[in-house]
């Protein structure tokens, strides 16, 4: 029988991988308040819309399989549309500066997209297996459904996870190249944002949590860029329920922006395309036990001859337009690598 859904994952510093299958069609929601209590396999967009809803696959059929190194697919090659994307970014960081010039928000999380025609079809199984090996230290899921189409993921940023009673997430924020032969000196605009973004999602969980506990900022290696990092630890008071902290915590500061509900509505407003599942999240949910969401930040989603790519930087109102462009193409190299010709 063939499935009708299907979600691939693995989580960091693993060397197996998860499949599940669903036979039928996957459940869809509108609110985290509906989604079950059962064990599957959760998937959230950016923002919740009839064209875009919360997926949940659940494990008809369930299985776990060494990863092993699989045939090079980097001769896929493409033509993207970077020329097109550039004019529509400029338009975009131009309006969310008049905001900042208005003092409406503090930050505001700016994404685009990238569509790569592809010369041959791709194997999104390959590329998954690919993906896992390129980045062993990271998150990588592979998922799909009728409604979503196919997407893969390769992010380092937990929105939630559980080691037995504890629930741990992280602030980060900030972006800067990596090299291995250089301390990194971070500025203050990266200070700033990290510093919003901690106090923010400290502030928001305080009164569903108890015992949290913020570790010192630290540099967060991710493939060719480095993120300011803290994680968060805590256990969940007792008349709180899991959904209540995932409405608390999405979208966090890091993909959104703050004022949080100002910054997703100028959003929705100023992004020419959007975000469809790109800096929502997924994960297995009380999947034989397991809770492990992660952020769909490094992504793209797949059709058989094109692959859009996702991703997006924080603006603050010391940001240059090209600084913030360019942090965007490091981004997605981690997926252009997927794919690239050599």
């Amino acid at each position: 029988m063939t499935p009708q859904a299907f979600a691939l994952f693995k989580c960091p510093h693993e060397n197996v991988f998860t499949r599940i299958e669903q036979f039928s069609k996957p459940r869809t929601f509108q609110t985290l308040e509906d989604i079950p209590t059962t064990g599957g396999y959760l998937i959230a967009p950016f923002v919740c819309s009839e064209e875009c809803p919360i997926l949940f696959i659940e494990p008809d059929a369930t299985s776990v399989s060494e990863i092993e190194p699989t045939a090079d697919v980097s001769d896929i090659g493409f033509v993207d549309d970077a020329l097109e994307e550039r004019k529509a970014y400029s338009k975009a960081f131009k309006s969310v500066s008049e905001m900042f010039d208005n003092k409406a928000i503090k930050k505001l999380v700016l994404s685009r997209r990238l569509n790569c025609k592809l010369s041959s079809t791709l194997d999104a199984e390959k590329l998954f297996l690919r993906a896992c090996t390129l980045r062993p230290n990271i998150f990588v899921a592979l998922w799909h459904t009728p409604v979503s189409g196919t997407w893969l993921v390769a992010t380092p940023e937990p929105l939630l996870e559980r080691t037995n009673s504890v629930w741990h997430t992280v602030a980060l924020a900030g972006t800067l190249p990596w090299n291995d032969n250089i301390d990194v000196l971070w500025d203050n605009k990266n200070k700033e944002e990290q510093v919003l973004v901690k106090d923010f999602i400290a502030t928001t969980l305080k009164p569903v949590t108890e015992d949290m506990d913020i570790s010192p900022t630290y540099s967060l290696r991710s493939g060719n860029i480095q993120h300011l990092c803290n994680d968060i630890t805590f256990t969940l008071k007792d008349n709180v329920n899991l959904c209540q902290v995932l409405q608390t915590l999405h979208p966090t500061p890091a993909v959104c922006g703050l004022p949080r509900e100002k910054s997703k509505s100028a959003i929705l407003e100023i992004e020419p395309t959007s975000r469809f599942y790109y800096a929502g999240f997924s994960g297995p949910y009380l999947l034989e036990e397991q809770t492990m969401l992660y952020v769909s930040l490094r992504c793209m989603q797949l059709n058989a001859n094109m692959a859009t790519l996702y991703a997006g930087g924080g603006i603050m109102p010391e940001s240059k337009e090209n600084e913030e462009w360019e942090e965007t193409v490091r981004k997605m190299a981690t997926m252009r690598q997927l794919i690239k010709r050599n």
